[in-house]
């Protein structure tokens, strides 16, 4: 006997059992067939208004093709009365179920997104067509057991008629937006709600990306007008914000290369005689830019009322370009001096990596002051960064900068 068919004699046997909003799920053997069911509960099966929605839901999921959409049979007693979900044919495991018997499992390459972006995508489509899922529990999400796809079983608005909704997601109210529990009309928000709280339990025993971060901490409030919209404008978020962190890495690491690169050349320069650099103080505010220009561009951007977005968004490029060749040229000049090119290595790569990460700080305050996308925002400031370097390398060339003699 192999460990398959152990296996299926213990769960026969005993077979191990899991609780899901509608009831026990495990597996036995149907027909001679290991088959997965769902025992319902007996608190929805008491509930006219629930039989009638599963039996409608079953019919419309099985003329459902997608491929994140799992087909099911029901099961009556001899009374009619319903008491099984039988699932089609094939080795289901909950999610839930997967990550006890695998808790490593989340940590694998594209594990999150794999299980994250298929359901926002299928949940996308569930929402053009009407229909809300509500319930996006770990114990209510299926996985296949040879690749981790994902899949869903029942969805939540097509038991919208039923009094108590809690009693519909017994068990997985945390994952169910508060305006639903209470009672109130369901919304794409809601769904949005119920997906952040799924990402939020994938990253339990480990750390959330800045895009996941971002996301769930707008998914998850409580007020649906503060959400995304829907569920499509929460993966084109995340796209974003993941677009946007590249930029900005790559952006930082070009900087520091161009720097090491200056700093390398100074350090090589032979010693000469000491010359003595006497710069000019320069008067230190807190503020980029001065209460008369950020009156002018609020002005400038006013005129935009009666333009196209076309224009509105040329005009705001505009104004991020200027705004931020000033900022990035102030907080570049730090670094491109006389004294900072002459400090040791370790003082250097401090300073350049602080810089690095001022210069993103403010490309993010100006890009949505100006209402600039991040993405377009980051390429403008990686341009504008390259030109200002390039310029302050070749003005300190041009300058014959000398490094001093050491004391004898």
């Amino acid at each position: 006997m192999n460990f398959e068919e152990l296996l299926n004699v213990q769960e026969g046997q005993k077979p191990h059992r899991e609780s899901t909003p509608l009831g026990s799920y495990y597996r036995r053997q149907v027909d001679g067939k290991y088959r997965y069911v769902i025992d319902l509960r007996p608190e929805l099966t008491d509930s006219i208004v629930f039989c009638e929605a599963l039996k409608q839901e079953q019919q419309w999921a099985a003329r459902q093709r997608g491929k994140n959409q799992l087909h099911y049979n029901l099961h009556q007693d001899s009374g009619g009365l319903l008491y099984e979900v039988e699932l089609e044919q094939g080795h289901f495991l909950t999610l839930r179920s997967l990550l006890e018997q695998n808790p490593a499992a989340v940590a694998g390459k594209d594990f999150v997104d794999n299980i994250v972006m298929p359901l926002i995508e299928y949940g996308s489509t569930l929402n053009e067509a009407g229909v809300l899922h509500l319930c996006f529990a770990p114990n209510n999400v299926f996985v296949r057991k040879s690749d981790n796809h994902p899949f869903l079983l029942t969805h939540g608005s097509f038991y919208k008629a039923m009094s108590d909704q809690r009693e519909l997601f017994a068990g997985a109210e945390d994952y169910v937006a508060p305006e639903v529990l209470a009672g109130q009309e369901a919304t794409d928000c809601s769904d949005v709600y119920s997906m952040g709280k799924l990402i939020a339990f994938l990253h339990e025993q480990g750390d959330m990306s800045f895009e996941y971060k971002q996301v769930v901490k707008k998914a998850t409030a409580e007020d649906p007008a503060k959400r995304y919209k829907s569920l499509d404008e929460m993966r084109k978020a995340i796209i974003q914000m993941r677009s946007m962190r590249r930029s900005a890495l790559l952006m930082a690491a070009s900087l520091i290369i161009s720097l090491l690169v200056v700093y390398f050349y100074v350090s090589s320069l032979p010693e000469t005689t000491n010359v003595e650099f006497v710069e000019p103080a320069q008067q230190q505010t807190n503020d980029l830019f001065t209460s008369d220009e950020l009156d002018e561009d609020t002005a400038f951007l006013a005129d935009t009322v009666d333009l196209s977005d076309d224009e509105m968004m040329k005009k705001a490029e505009m104004i991020y370009r200027k705004r931020y060749q000033k900022a990035a040229d102030k907080i570049l000049s730090r670094v491109y001096n006389s004294k900072h090119m002459g400090s040791s290595e370790k003082s250097f790569m401090a300073n350049s990596q602080s810089m690095a990460e001022e210069l993103l700080k403010v490309q993010q305050e100006l890009a949505g002051e100006a209402g600039l996308p991040d993405g377009l925002a980051g390429r403008i400031g990686h341009e504008i960064v390259e030109q200002l370097t390039q310029q302050k390398q070749k003005g300190l060339s041009r300058n014959g900068y000398i490094r001093p003699e050491k004391d004898e």
